[in-house]
């Protein structure tokens, strides 16, 4: 899944804001400007010394900590509130050594464990050494292992992947690599766009299909897309691919790519329109789910 970081002195386009409350979930630098009463699951950064139980009862969904600060402040927390942040000393392109310590102490006792990697070490990362090489790579190691651990009614930990700042963003190849190890992707909200507002940045809706390894086994590449409303309900199923995506991402709409007509704006004749409450990625990557709210019978 992609995860956009959303810092507080950032202006971001209103189409932009609008598409990325869709996703699951969004961290935010600052705790205090963390959108909690969105439908995305808010995490921030924080500091181990910071009030962290109040922000948690204000809202917060995940509190993000350093690796390194004294976790002996937050033991007593609830695990699947909390994620470790590991940065690498190190920008050595085989230095995969964060990955060494997510996987002996940060999946043991947090719920979610972030690594901040360079571009040179996510592909060491992600690398399983050439075509006859056996076993997974580092990083969909650590992914299995992390999968094993299950956070109550949270489900296993989670794996985010970071891109060091030292780095010049990131790119649709690196998403691929992350998301196929089935890692998610921290993107800084700032290198993302929509609509006519991409350019020169990464396509939220290609991002997304990038970083989710977004699949289909069908001959025609269409992505199976279940409709449902806020409650949950289903209302149909609908196919989708990347102009669909991008497109219903850009206008906050159902739009989908119908077999017969194309790009397919839900209701823009009948008025049976849909409002895109949220986006997500079911567990195997080869299906959407449109959360809607129906605006007339449909």
């Amino acid at each position: 899944m992609l995860v956009p970081k959303i810092s507080a002195t950032q202006t971001l386009e209103p189409a932009l804001k609008r598409a990325l409350r869709l996703l699951p979930s969004a961290i935010y630098t600052d705790a205090s400007s963390a959108d909690v009463d969105g439908e995305a699951a808010a995490w921030a950064l924080v500091s181990a010394s910071d009030d962290v139980q109040t922000l948690l009862n204000s809202g917060l969904s995940v509190a993000v900590v350093g690796a390194d600060d004294d976790l002996a402040q937050v033991s007593g927390f609830d695990r699947a509130r909390l994620a470790l942040r590991y940065g690498s000393n190190s920008e050595a392109d085989s230095d995969l050594s964060i990955i060494a310590r997510a996987a002996t102490a940060g999946i043991a006792c947090a719920g979610a464990v972030i690594l901040n990697l360079t571009a040179q070490q996510i592909s060491a990362a992600t690398d399983s050494g050439g075509v006859e090489a056996q076993g997974p790579s580092a990083l969909a190691g650590l992914v299995r292992a992390a999968e094993r651990q299950i956070v109550g009614a949270s489900g296993p930990v989670r794996v985010l992947v970071e891109l060091s700042g030292s780095s010049d963003g990131w790119t649709l190849g690196l998403l691929r690599r992350v998301g196929a190890a089935g890692a998610s992707a921290v993107v800084d909200a700032g290198e993302l766009g929509v609509g006519d507002d991409s350019t020169g940045r990464l396509e939220l809706g290609a991002a997304l299909i990038a970083a989710c390894d977004l699949s289909s086994d069908r001959s025609d590449g269409l992505v199976t897309t279940v409709v449902v409303d806020e409650q949950r309900v289903c209302l149909g199923v609908a196919y989708s691919n990347g102009a669909s995506l991008a497109a219903a991402l850009a206008s906050g709409d159902g739009v989908y790519w119908s077999r017969k007509r194309g790009l397919w704006h839900k209701g823009l004749t009948s008025g049976a329109t849909q409002a895109l409450v949220g986006v997500s990625v079911d567990c195997d990557a080869d299906a959407l789910c449109f959360r809607v709210r129906q605006q007339s019978p449909g």
